[in-house]
């Protein structure tokens, strides 16, 4: 991974080789290019790092910008190439494209196409930092915006220069951008996000128990249910054997059970109401000002709320402390090894067996949190 201080060096000999440059040549053209180029090849750095980034851990926070900024570095760097000097020879006949638009201009213009599409078929929400906007309407407002703005160019610069060359990379993305929004936007629509009710978050949750839980623990709990119908028995059946079974085992056994009981069920932070929590800042988001906002759910960007959530339980995330619903969290644990937010990695102890807070507690630590602030 390149550091920062690895990025201003390279910055700083492009930016050195532009003003030498434009000062013998008396040209600010010259000093601008040397310095578009030290900028993309920055660029180009942290784009392949981010694309390492989100595919080993599936990190949905740089959408935005492997979707929106490739988009605008193509098409600058399109225009710019037919104004300068370096690297301006034509090289076809019919439409204008040079050895400039061939290194700095169409990767991108490539790749932006190709984040345009997955607007429409792979993303279902695309990330801005911690808001999340929809992404085919994102994908409608970045195709409309592409084809103004390039009818809007050649037809602002053919009433002034009459033989004005079309651009090769600005003349395919216009094509590449009409195609993805008639046969991927218009002609074929993607399955919404399903909505948050009861009925789909109890179904899921299920879902992910029957994952996590031991099948010897299911088997348990299915016997001791199905066994006894009456009540009365059941509670008498269990305290008996309660203490047959703790008057046969030892004190060595009896903690070895223990240890395995406690292991293999999820941890659960309990805090008395009445009470006041003690260490609260380990759950106080990382943020220099709170607000109701910090303590909404990095998932569904609810705020926990009582009866609504009863049972969901809250986990915090152990290094940004930003808390998102426990079955929410689950489920996203099984397809990246990253937190939602920080995209920071979480321990494989803690993903295997995160600590629950439940959303009753969690509502009186937040509320105890504003009120320090």
């Amino acid at each position: 991974m390149v550091k920062n201080k690895t990025l201003t060096i390279i910055f700083s000999i492009f930016l050195i080789i532009g003003l030498i440059h434009g000062l013998i040549s008396f040209s600010f053209l010259n000093f601008a290019t040397w310095f578009l180029i030290g900028l993309w090849l920055i660029f180009t750095i942290k784009l392949f790092e981010n694309i390492k980034r989100h595919r080993e851990f599936n990190s949905p926070h740089n959408t935005a910008f492997f979707v929106i900024v490739p988009l605008g570095i193509g098409i600058f760097y399109s225009i710019w190439g037919y104004y300068t000097g370096i690297l301006g020879e034509n090289l076809l006949g019919g439409v204008y494209f040079s050895l400039w638009s061939l290194i700095f201009a169409f990767p991108f213009v490539i790749y932006g196409s190709y984040s345009l599409y997955r607007c429409f078929k792979k993303y279902s929400v695309i990330y801005f930092g911690t808001k999340a906007v929809k992404a085919r309407k994102l994908g409608y407002i970045l195709s409309f915006s592409v084809l103004i703005f390039i009818l809007t160019y050649w037809i602002s610069f053919y009433s002034v220069i009459e033989r004005f060359p079309l651009d090769l990379n600005l003349l395919l993305l216009l094509i590449g951008t009409i195609l993805i929004v008639i046969v991927f936007g218009f002609t074929n629509t993607s399955p919404s996000l399903p909505t948050l009710t009861r009925d789909y978050i109890a179904n899921r949750t299920r879902t992910i128990n029957n994952l996590t839980t031991p099948t010897t623990q299911r088997q348990r709990v299915r016997t001791t249910r199905v066994t006894n119908p009456n009540p009365s028995t059941r509670s008498t059946t269990h305290t008996s054997r309660s203490r047959t079974q703790s008057s046969r085992t030892t004190p060595t056994s009896r903690r070895q059970t223990t240890q395995t009981k406690t292991s293999n069920v999820t941890r659960t932070t309990k805090v008395k109401p009445t009470q006041k929590i003690q260490n609260i800042n380990k759950f106080r988001p990382k943020g220099s000002y709170l607000s109701l906002e910090d303590f909404k759910c990095i998932f569904c960007f609810k705020l926990p709320k009582l009866p609504e959530d009863r049972g969901r339980g809250v986990v915090v995330c152990p290094n940004c402390r930003y808390p998102s619903h426990a079955d929410e969290f689950k489920d996203w644990m099984r397809t990246s090894n990253l937190c939602s937010r920080c995209s920071a990695p979480i321990p494989s102890n803690f993903r295997r067996n995160p600590r629950v807070v439940s959303v009753k507690n969690y509502v009186i630590i937040y509320k105890q949190l504003l009120k320090k602030k």
